[in-house]
């Protein structure tokens, strides 16, 4: 599981990240309606590569009972300020779900937040919605959700994206994200299973819509899964 579409509020006033194969699986933003399976735990660690910016980021999450619990750790560095650390608290739960040609919904919240300022970070909720369609080869994602900011002014939240099985153990992703009172945000990526069901790796490249001045910001990761808990 990756940490929540509100990291991206740090970088770049909307939605982040992050999923994981809990979510919808990096690189992509849209979360998912899955969980992990119970006993299984994970490992997500991502670079970012930002305009000013570099984010670093790990979360680890395992399944416990009907919830899948995360705990992101990240370091932030700008160019122009010192570099500072973030961390977030994450669980998911699934109402219905995901199925062979069907669909699957739950909800996942969090609390992101700076070490050193308590646990009264930035709330978030949303509710992801799944669509499997051709037997699983094409994946259909989307989020409605709401950012609560510590000390600044509430939005809504939205991601909508789709991941497609191009060949065995090759998954190719688009999708465009973005929040109230800003304008959305567009990725492209790819995620390569590099041993099936146990370590996955990828990469993902996303700009501002509609701006042709913004500059691109450029995300690698891995995935690295067990049945630690088991």
């Amino acid at each position: 599981m990756k940490p929540m579409p509100v990291l991206r509020t740090w970088t770049c006033s909307a939605l982040l990240c992050a999923c994981p194969i809990a979510q919808a699986g990096r690189p992509m933003v849209v979360d998912d309606a899955t969980i992990l399976d119970p006993g299984n735990c994970q490992l997500e660690a991502w670079l970012q590569h930002a305009p000013q910016q570099r984010e670093h980021w790990a979360m680890p999450s395992c399944r416990a009972g009907a919830w899948e619990l995360g705990i992101g750790l990240g370091r932030i560095d700008p160019e122009a300020s010192a570099a500072y650390g973030a961390r977030q608290l994450q669980a998911k739960t699934i109402f219905r779900p995901l199925r062979t040609n069907g669909w699957g919904i739950g909800l996942t919240v969090a609390d992101q937040y700076r070490p050193g300022g308590g646990l009264s970070g930035d709330i978030s909720a949303l509710v992801p919605l799944s669509v499997s369609l051709l037997d699983d080869r094409v994946l259909v994602h989307a989020n409605a959700g709401w950012l609560h900011r510590q000390g600044g002014r509430d939005a809504a939240t939205w991601a909508l994206g789709t991941e497609w099985t191009a060949a065995p153990g090759l998954a190719l992703t688009l999708e465009s994200y973005g929040q109230q009172h800003g304008r959305a945000w567009i990725q492209a990526g790819m995620r390569i299973d590099a041993v099936p069901g146990r370590l996955a790796l990828d990469a993902g490249i996303g700009q501002r819509f509609g701006l042709r001045s913004a500059a691109p910001y450029f995300t690698v990761g891995l995935t690295v899964a067990a049945p630690l808990l088991r």
